[in-house]
């Protein structure tokens, strides 16, 4: 149980700790990151019943691996998980005082997305095997907290810029559900080939690509929110 642990939370507590560190002006308390970092795991828990209630209302379209991976991805996904992830954000830190620069809204929602995502690493490894423990430690988890960086920016504006409140606050849920579900569909896809294929290899190698051009793709989008955010806050 201690290895699995280790292989589930090791990520998590690597990019929390490098997130923590790239906050120079004024360091946020830990006991309250850490009350971030559990309302992600309570997001996690909430999602079950939103995408259960999603996936009743929204019904199936007709079978094809597009389709598939398409409703996989954004009804049982994308959709569901970001909002009980914004959700929790909201409750956690809307009114906090400490919520008081345009950074803090990166880090916290990167400490409820790394919640949600140890959280859902255990459940994998646990029932996968430590088999799995690299691969979601190198994809899994970064795209988890890539996506809690957009959501983060666009709730900062949200706090800061109160007249454009509502904008933001909308695009806070939708920019990381299109980015989620497009990041999922097209992998889902490409597993649902790979299982009507005759060239598994290929398709495999595909998706392997597909992966590392994602999280470069996010690696350059989260550098450029840092320095915009830093620029507004006159860091």
């Amino acid at each position: 149980m201690i290895i699995i642990l280790t292989a589930s939370l090791l990520p998590v507590v690597l990019l929390m700790s490098y997130i923590y560190k790239r906050d120079t002006f004024q360091k946020e308390p830990w006991p309250l990151l850490m009350k971030a970092f559990g309302f992600g795991i309570l997001s996690a828990l909430l999602d079950f019943f939103v995408a259960g209630f999603l996936q009743r209302v929204i019904p199936h379209p007709v079978s094809t691996p597009l389709n598939d991976a398409l409703y996989e991805a954004f009804v049982c996904a994308a959709a569901p998980e970001e909002f009980c992830k914004l959700l929790m954000l909201y409750l956690c830190i809307w009114k906090n005082p400490y919520f008081d620069e345009y950074y803090d809204g990166l880090e916290y929602a990167a400490f409820v997305g790394l919640g949600f995502a140890g959280f859902e690493n255990v459940l994998y490894i646990l029932t996968g095997g430590l088999g799995l423990a690299l691969g979601r430690a190198i994809f899994a988890v970064p795209a988890h907290f890539f996506f809690a960086i957009f959501m983060g920016y666009f709730f900062s504006m949200a706090r800061f810029r109160y007249e454009k409140r509502w904008r933001f606050l909308i695009l806070a849920y939708i920019v990381p559900v299109i980015l989620h579900g497009v990041y999922d569909g097209v992998l889902m896809f490409m597993n649902n080939l790979n299982g009507a294929s005759d060239t598994m290899q290929e398709v495999d190698a595909l998706s392997g690509i597909l992966y590392a051009g994602f999280l470069v793709f996010f690696f350059f989008v989260w550098r450029f929110a840092v320095r915009k955010v830093n620029r507004i806050s006159g860091q």
